[in-house]
């Protein structure tokens, strides 16, 4: 099947490549004025990084490469790893047709790679997602941890994803941070067989319909440009939309997305009586959102960060079914 990706976006090498339109469409309008959220607020954690936060990530990953050299980190790594649950998300997408119902998409985020987490480990991680037998396997940000080198412990590992419909990726904010430039990260990707959606979209076509997938870039580190992403959408296919950040998730409903898959907040990671950091303005932690009719699944991701523990936040990776209203072309 040919494939022809919009902005960024590029077909894999391995596995069988989805089915892309190659015209290229203006962006659907938004919804009217009096139905738009405003701009999403810049503070504490949504929104550009301030110096004192830089200051305190350089710290934080200081304090993270200390543990990951040290016996009871990979320990506590492992203990809260054996909590990880691979379980079904069922989603009904009011414009899915018959031909993608009960489609799975396997959304893994935050694996933070090289924080205790090693190459054999993302084969096993790996290895047990392709057991659920996806349609399309996405990587929702935050691949690597504290070093830009990090990525490439991926090379074994995506060799083991070939889900019949392709693997689909978009950057993080520590994809961003913890490197020279985000360059290496994309070319990496794309040379084992990944489609970056980074401010871009493809059409995926199964038994006869159709599904615009599409990314945005990192809202914290980067540029979010949701009409380049949209851009080629024929304004009827369903929309999915990979967003690392959850706070994009109302300019995303605004423009009509179906549903938006996210992570960053890591379900809070270490929750003490109901307390954690909370990295969403919004409360945004975990689960399943809906605004408008739209709909946001925000996942705990896989890893951690700054220390290799998890309290009240098990780790998941979130199996998105997805469902047509009238449970048409069941199977």
């Amino acid at each position: 099947m040919k494939t022809a990706p919009h902005g960024d976006a590029a077909a894999p090498t391995g596995g069988a490549a989805p089915h892309v339109r190659p015209e290229r469409l203006a962006p659907p309008p938004l919804l009217p004025a009096d139905r738009r959220r405003a701009p999403i607020p810049v503070g504490p954690i949504t929104g550009p990084r301030t110096w004192w936060r830089r200051l305190l990530s350089r710290a934080a990953a200081s304090l993270n490469r200390c543990v990951d050299a040290l016996p009871p980190g990979r320990w506590l790594h492992e203990m809260a790893q054996r909590k990880l649950q691979i379980h079904a998300v069922p989603v009904e997408l009011p414009r899915l047709r018959p031909g993608w119902h009960g489609a799975r998409i396997a959304f893994l985020s935050d694996l933070h790679a090289g924080s205790c987490m090693d190459a054999a480990d993302l084969c096993r991680l790996f290895a047990r997602v392709m057991e659920h037998e996806p349609d399309v396997v996405c990587l929702g940000g935050d691949l690597i941890n504290t070093r830009d080198r990090e990525i490439y412990l991926y090379r074994e590992g995506l060799r083991l994803l070939r889900p019949k419909h392709g693997v689909y990726a978009v950057p993080g904010n520590h994809d961003h941070f913890f490197g020279r430039g985000i360059a290496p990260w994309h070319a990496f990707l794309r040379d084992h067989g990944v489609h970056v959606l980074c401010n871009a979209g493809v059409r995926i076509e199964r038994d006869g319909a159709g599904l615009w997938l599409c990314g945005v870039d990192d809202l914290t580190e980067a540029t979010p440009d949701l009409p380049a992403a949209l851009a080629g959408w024929n304004g009827t296919d369903p929309v999915v939309l990979l967003s690392h950040h959850p706070d994009f998730f109302f300019e995303a409903a605004a423009a009509g997305v179906d549903l938006t898959l996210s992570g960053h907040t890591h379900g809070g990671q270490v929750v003490l009586f109901g307390k954690c950091i909370e990295h969403s303005r919004f409360g945004w932690r975990q689960g399943l959102f809906e605004e408008d009719g739209r709909r946001l699944y925000v996942s705990r991701g896989v890893g951690s960060t700054v220390l290799p523990l998890r309290i009240n936040a098990p780790p998941e990776v979130p199996v998105v079914r997805l469902l047509a209203p009238d449970g048409a072309g069941a199977r």
